[in-house]
């Protein structure tokens, strides 16, 4: 069921990759297409898996190899099961190393939407993979407008109470906390579903957003990065302030900004071809 997000546009030669990863032999997950010298990593935000950037992989498959990886606890992941990686950003974070160690290519892009997007910028801004030639911060979760004072009553959050909100239902009602104008076919809603409802994957879900929101404002250091960047970012997000995508294009040396009117949490869902244009259009600069 969860392969059901697969657009008809998909190339053909998308595939799902288990590879081996450092953390009790428990392997990576990603979705692999494309060829060329240059790899481009996607990687989806909170309580989503690889369908976020389903309208993105044949455009990009067009001019790099692409990997859409599944975060911890997401999607096909099996990692999140390792003691080694606790629900928390520190621990993603070497959780990407890890992965972007696994991952043999010369050149790497990355890609990285809400939690990804913060993994991403928190890479680059203290060791960046020498390999790493950009970044695309798409609506990165670096200062949400969540007070961190909620963040024990989503860690108090009972997996059994949550679970009940799992429903196509559930979703319905929280899309347009994440999108302004699309909105998921049934076949997407199910294989959207299908991780959250497992229990072992929905707490750990649970425990990481209550990490998330405790830690407040993480979008300082923006100066330190070294790297091309793309942020990209909605004009009618619901979660992130704007004037943080305006203080990271100040910050971040060389960046550009470019904001999508009309959308929300998820540029890629709600603008895909303005979307696929600009990362384009910065990938191939």
């Amino acid at each position: 069921m969860i392969n059901a997000w697969i657009p008809a546009s998909a190339p053909a030669a998308l595939r799902s990759v288990y590879t081996p990863s450092p953390f009790q032999n428990l392997p990576f997950h990603w979705w692999e297409c494309g060829q060329g010298p240059d790899t481009v990593v996607f990687l989806h935000g909170i309580m989503a898996h690889a369908m976020a950037f389903r309208l993105a992989i044949s455009p990009a498959a067009e001019n790099f190899r692409v990997i859409v990886a599944d975060l911890p606890g997401h999607g096909f992941d099996r990692t999140f099961r390792s003691p080694r990686i606790p629900p928390t950003i520190d621990a993603l974070s070497d959780w990407l190393q890890a992965l972007l160690d696994a991952i043999d290519a010369p050149r790497i892009h990355l890609v990285g939407h809400s939690l990804g997007a913060t993994l991403s910028f928190l890479h680059a801004r203290q060791s960046p993979e020498p390999r790493l030639q950009s970044l695309s911060l798409v609506s990165p979760g670096l200062k949400l407008r969540t007070s961190p004072r909620t963040a024990p009553l989503i860690k108090a959050l009972p997996t059994s109470v949550a679970s009940l909100g799992m429903n196509r239902l559930g979703i319905r009602l929280l899309e347009p906390m994440q999108w302004r104008r699309a909105r998921m076919s049934l076949p997407e809603l199910d294989a959207y579903l299908t991780p959250l409802k497992d229990p072992a994957r929905l707490k750990f879900m649970l425990k990481l957003a209550s990490d998330i929101v405790a830690a407040g404002d993480r979008s300082a250091g923006g100066h330190t990065i070294a790297l091309p960047t793309l942020l990209l970012w909605g004009d009618r997000d619901h979660l992130l302030p704007l004037d943080t995508a305006h203080r990271l294009h100040r910050d971040i040396p060389d960046a550009r900004l470019h904001i999508f009117e009309g959308c929300g949490h998820s540029p890629m869902e709600d603008a895909p071809l303005e979307f696929n244009r600009a990362l384009a259009d910065f990938l191939t600069r």
